[in-house]
């Protein structure tokens, strides 16, 4: 069964169409030319590395399976897979006749190659499909099996992500592995890529539904204000989506007035949360209750995100598979007071003292924002504000953003902000680099809580599964281990003359099967 997110890929990775010609942009009647806005250049397209852009890695390349709406899974490259040997086995039956753009057959070699070149390297050891797999073997050309150490039911999940599963041609890499050309079998191949843009143009060959669009023109716009004036001028026709080029909340409230523009939203993937360092005064437990009760959350998505956003009431938003219940969590100010009251911080002026220690949380925040992104300043005002009413003082440290996750890892910090990965790294993904010591800056870790990750990403059933997840989500926050913030908006706009665009499963792709522009 043919599926159609290929095509919603290539779309966004189309990110400059240099060169294309002006009677396909812009002005009256059809094109067969859509225009897309992007924040940075497309970096090195190299499925296997980290330093691609996700949606022009997404364009080129596919998985053998794929993230579908609401998180189901369905056929990639591999039409079905069995499950064996109770979990410890899986078998992929591949697509027939399927080739990479440069005439190489996708057959059960071809993808035990790409397999080799991630399965068990400590590089990607970030997600655990790469740590379980202990074989890869193609018994028939078009069959490949896994064997797994033991049953990891998210491995078909992490299996549809974009980096390191993705195919590459092996045809395509130097005789000794090393990346050359971008080479997949997605519906769209690359024209050719600078720091300015990309062209992308319609893989005639394409296995699945083709797009009705021949070319992608891909404009670098490094400015989010610059790519909001750029679409009401007409220059470009797309922007949107947290990889491609994130729109902020005051950009979307001017654009969503405009009669020319669509503007359109999707449930939200990723939570903003608050985070506690241990080792310092947010070791006690009474001050991590406090701070969690003295902010008002709906208050921020508010005033903050324009109502883009929604108060958060869980580690993810409800249309996260396994996201479980609202959380126990609330904003009672009078309650955080009560609660230091009773741990013994006395209230002296603006903040409050136990054992002659002024109780002053450092927040630590990059000192720039993601591009298209709220200032994390603004938000940590906003919670320095919210603890100085309870009698928490909080010092704002604003750090260079390259050295912002270092210092995070070092644990150079009382509180500091943690973002969940989003569609379709999540929840498995998530958990494991929240919540274990694994991970280089875990949200929340402790013996305890490492023993409930486990418990739920090896689950196989899904009643056993949901209730593994709901006991880790309940004992994190019996911690008081971290405060849910809002749900990040995902936010897109496209021209008018835009037709058939709908927001994606993920930000990591775009759905352009049926797109047509005028």
């Amino acid at each position: 069964m043919p599926r159609s997110r290929p095509l919603v890929a290539a779309v966004a990775i189309s990110v400059a169409l240099a060169g294309a010609c002006s009677a396909d942009s812009g002005g009256a009647g059809s094109s067969t030319l859509l225009r897309i806005g992007l924040s940075t250049e497309s970096g090195a397209l190299d499925p296997h590395a980290f330093t691609g852009n996700f949606l022009l890695l997404d364009a080129i390349y596919e998985p053998l399976v794929s993230y579908g709406e609401d998180g189901r899974l369905e056929p990639g490259l591999a039409q079905s897979w069995t499950v064996a040997d109770g979990g410890k086995q899986v078998t992929f039956d591949l697509r027939d006749g399927v080739r990479f753009t440069d005439g190489t057959p996708v057959d059960a070699a071809a993808v035990k190659w790409n397999f080799d070149r991630w399965v068990g390297n400590k590089r990607f050891s970030f997600f655990r499909a790469s740590q379980v797999i202990s074989a890869v073997e193609a018994p028939e050309p078009d069959t490949v099996r896994l064997t797994l150490s033991e049953p990891y039911e998210p491995l078909l999940q992490e299996l549809s992500i974009v980096r390191p599963v993705r195919l590459l041609s092996p045809r395509s890499a130097a005789p000794d592995g090393t990346f050359q050309n971008p080479v997949g079998t997605g519906a769209w191949k690359l024209v050719s890529s600078t720091a300015t843009g990309a062209m992308l143009e319609r893989n005639a060959d394409y296995w699945g539904p083709k797009p009705r669009l021949e070319r992608l023109e891909f404009k670098v716009i490094p400015d989010s204000q610059a790519r909001a004036d750029a679409l009401g001028n007409g220059e470009i026709d797309l922007v949107g989506g947290a990889y491609l080029s994130p729109v902020t909340p005051v950009e979307a409230k001017s654009l969503g007035g405009r009669g020319d523009v669509k503007l359109l939203t999707g449930a939200p993937d990723v939570s903003i949360m608050l985070g506690f360092n241990p080792d310092g005064p947010a070791g006690d437990r009474a001050v991590r209750e406090a701070v969690i009760k003295a902010i008002d959350t709906a208050s921020l998505a508010k005033a903050l995100f324009l109502d883009f956003a929604e108060p958060a009431r869980r580690v993810f938003p409800p249309g996260v598979p396994d996201s479980g219940t609202d959380l126990p969590v609330g904003f009672d100010q009078a309650a955080a007071g009560s609660v230091l009251d009773a741990a013994g911080y006395v209230r002296d002026g603006d903040t409050r003292v136990k054992d002659g220690k002024r109780l002053s949380l450092r927040l630590l925040v990059p000192a720039t924002p993601a591009e298209g992104q709220l200032d994390p300043r603004t938000m940590a005002a906003a919670i320095a504000a919210a603890l100085k009413e309870v009698g928490v003082g909080v010092e704002i440290v604003p750090v260079d953003a390259a050295a912002y996750y270092d210092e995070r890892a070092e644990g150079r910090y009382d509180i500091t902000f943690f973002e969940t990965l989003g569609a379709p790294y999540d929840p498995s993904s998530s958990i494991v680099s929240l919540f274990t010591s694994e991970a280089r800056a875990p949200l929340w870790a402790t013996p305890a809580i490492e023993g409930l990750v486990d418990k739920a990403v090896f689950a196989r059933e899904p009643v056993g599964r949901a209730a593994a997840y709901q006991d880790l989500y309940d004992a994190v926050a019996a911690d008081a281990g971290f405060l849910p913030l809002v749900y990040r908006p995902r936010v897109w706009a496209v021209r008018d003359e835009v037709n058939g665009f709908a927001v994606p499963p993920s930000d990591v792709d775009l759905e352009l099967t049926g797109v047509t522009v005028g």
